[in-house]
């Protein structure tokens, strides 16, 4: 395949300046429990599907097992500005973990405002069906296992990439790891000259951001003595021969070296039509795709068929990227993977902090460029399990912590949206020296389960909605 064509597909929607309005999108993923802490019952999480379904949204069966697994609508509000404009509501590797997937939107109050109708319209539901909705990083009593899985074709696929060094086989395998984690990530348009600035900065800055908002110290009932932000660590658990797809990669010095590198990825998936293909006897992404003679590939059942290489197979591979920040050509964004998911009130601190990064970039790769590269991937792994305990050079971390988020809120406050606000909860944990991780531990050894629970839920959200109505009217009137 033509090397120039393959790369024009993947920097073509990257804009070419921030002039224009930064479109901002989340992900939130939100661990579904019973009153016990336990993933309910699958029938519930269908029957929220059927109750999306007649609220309007537009439900969506998995092609292969025939199941609910999406449900969207459009945002009339982001449609004003983009062209992608649809929320969805959708289940991750575990059926228990909801994802609230926002249209993206030109401030992050407009966000929280759409995010806390979706809480509603969720809680509303789960809360007949006596479950809770979970500001936290992971499932907290019931452990990993294919029993969690959400049967969609691409999880089911993910067993043929993965080994049983974590999970037995009478419960599944590693890969099954991610049923119970739950993320908070960030979409932000980046322009096209700005994008390996800034994945650079977000990358070597992420231990950082996971010391901030680590929220994944309790699971399987008990306490992680050795870990505070476990998501962030279970993919190298789940796929330990492909480590160079996730975490801090190197640093790169252009886009072309970006895109080089994701090319000698080992191949996983390619999509046709509707159905995911297994590639088949290619050692690397590269190979597979510049081969201009058909290569073979595998449908879940184990059939073998014949495939092309396309140029837009690029956009799904970059879905096995699982960098802490990566670009997103498809959209023309720049993705933050990195943070656990937040406690109610919380959700938008990863998201400010990143918007705040990047619209103070300069200052940001000057604050990266105060410690080597191979230093900044020893801080993640340190963050990740010490939280503030961590020190560089044997001297606390807690200056580095004040600088970042003091650069994030400098840019937020030059977009003068007063989105900064969003920042408080990062300046109160950096005072008070504790991780929402830590907090949980603290309720969890003092108080108990049903008390990390209660800490933990979204409380019925009707009223903070009516409160952030009005905040919402200021900033679009």
């Amino acid at each position: 395949m033509n090397h120039p064509a393959l790369f024009y597909e993947f920097r073509k929607n990257f804009k070419a300046s921030t002039d224009t309005t930064k479109g901002i999108g989340i992900e939130a993923e939100l661990p579904i429990v019973t009153f016990q802490g336990e993933v309910p019952e699958f029938a519930v999480i269908q029957g929220l599907f059927t109750y999306l379904e007649a609220k309007g949204f537009r439900v969506k069966r998995d092609h292969f097992s025939g199941f609910m697994v999406e449900a969207s609508q459009i945002n009339v509000q982001s449609s004003k500005h983009f062209t992608y404009c649809v929320d969805t509501i959708t289940t991750e590797a575990g059926y228990g973990v909801l994802e609230v997937v926002l249209a993206p939107q030109q401030n992050i109050h407009d966000l929280q405002y759409y995010f806390m109708e979706i809480i509603q319209l969720l809680y509303g539901y789960l809360s007949q069906h006596h479950c809770l909705i979970l500001g936290f990083g992971i499932q907290p009593v019931t452990p990993p296992s294919a029993k969690l899985l959400m049967p969609k074709e691409r999880y089911l696929f993910f067993s043929n990439f993965s080994q049983n060094n974590v999970i037995s086989k009478a419960n599944g395998n590693d890969a099954h790891l991610l049923t119970i984690t739950a993320s908070n990530q960030c979409h932000i348009d980046i322009a096209y000259d700005q994008a390996i600035p800034a994945v650079n900065v977000l990358n070597a800055l992420s231990g950082l951001q996971i010391l901030l908002h680590a929220n994944s110290s309790i699971w399987q009932g008990a306490v992680d003595t050795h870990c505070k932000a476990n998501r962030e660590f279970f993919w190298e658990q789940c796929y330990p021969a492909r480590t160079n797809q996730m975490g801090i990669p190197p640093q790169f010095a252009t886009i072309e070296a970006y895109f080089q590198y994701l090319l000698e990825f080992k191949p996983m998936l390619v999509k046709r039509e509707q159905q995911l293909l297994q590639v088949l006897g290619k050692a690397t992404f590269s190979d597979f795709i510049q081969d201009k003679t058909p290569g073979t590939a595998q449908t879940l059942e184990g059939d073998q068929v014949t495939i092309q290489p396309q140029l837009t197979d690029i956009h799904y591979l970059n879905t096995f990227c699982y960098f802490n920040a990566r670009l997103v050509p498809q959209y023309g964004t720049i993705e933050s993977r990195m943070c656990c998911q937040q406690p109610p009130g919380e959700t938008f601190a990863p998201t400010a902090l990143t918007l705040g990064i990047l619209e103070n970039l300069g200052n940001a790769q000057k604050l990266m460029r105060k410690l080597p590269w191979e230093t900044w991937k020893a801080i993640r792994v340190q963050a990740g399990r010490k939280t503030f305990d961590t020190q560089i050079h044997n001297r606390s971390i807690i200056p580095w912590l004040q600088e970042l988020v003091n650069i994030a809120a400098e840019g937020l406050q030059q977009r003068n949206l007063g989105e900064e606000c969003f920042l408080e909860p990062l300046y109160q944990r950096i005072a008070q020296r504790k991780s929402p991780a830590d907090v949980a531990v603290n309720i969890f050894e003092t108080q108990g389960l049903a008390s990390f629970l209660a800490h933990f839920a979204f409380q019925d959200p009707t009223a903070h909605h009516h409160q952030s109505l009005a905040g919402y009217e200021a900033v679009n009137h």
